[in-house]
């Protein structure tokens, strides 16, 4: 299994991602900044994570599908 390039280093009460972390130059990031990255598509986040939709239009960072149920974004 690939290690995790992003981790979560701080959430919502209710369990929302909203601090990221980069495991190669321990850079913190927001919510909103790393949708950001991911949207504008030329980060190297890319390859590994994307943005989706919850039920409500709100977006969040979700790992891309790999094949295995086990991991998830950090």
């Amino acid at each position: 299994m690939k290690k995790a390039i992003l981790k979560v280093t701080k959430e919502t009460k209710t369990g929302k991602n909203i601090e990221f972390q980069d495991t190669r130059n321990n850079k913190k990031m927001s919510n909103k900044e790393l949708i950001n990255r991911l949207e504008i598509g030329k980060s190297s986040y890319n390859n590994d994570y994307c943005v989706k939709h919850d039920k409500n239009g709100n977006k969040y960072v979700a790992s891309k599908p790999d094949g295995s149920q086990k991991n998830n974004l950090g």
